[in-house]
């Protein structure tokens, strides 16, 4: 599972550490099948938990909490290597 904002953030850091756009393109394709929408309410959900880890001092990019909030509304595990969900119920950090 995956958001369209995970995969502006996928091709943004592919292009960024060298891929043509074409290879960028044709990798992000594989992820298209894979995309789901989210919701007005997951987006005001995914800013709750958010303001609530600046809080707790984790500092959260947009897109993550909002990838989390889609994946624990869906019961699916969150797959980050960002260790600010380090400890958060459903997140799995390889």
């Amino acid at each position: 599972m995956t958001t369209w904002l995970q995969v502006m953030e996928v091709f943004y850091a592919l292009l960024r550490d060298g891929k043509s756009e074409s290879e960028a393109r044709d990798l992000i394709a594989a992820l298209e099948p894979h995309v789901i929408d989210f919701s007005f309410d997951d987006v005001l959900d995914a800013m709750e938990v958010r303001i609530q880890m600046v809080r707790k001092r984790r500092n959260l990019s947009y897109v993550d909490a909002i990838g989390y909030c889609v994946a624990r509304k869906r019961r699916l595990q969150f797959l980050t290597r960002d260790p600010g969900f380090r400890g958060l119920p459903g997140v799995l950090i390889p």
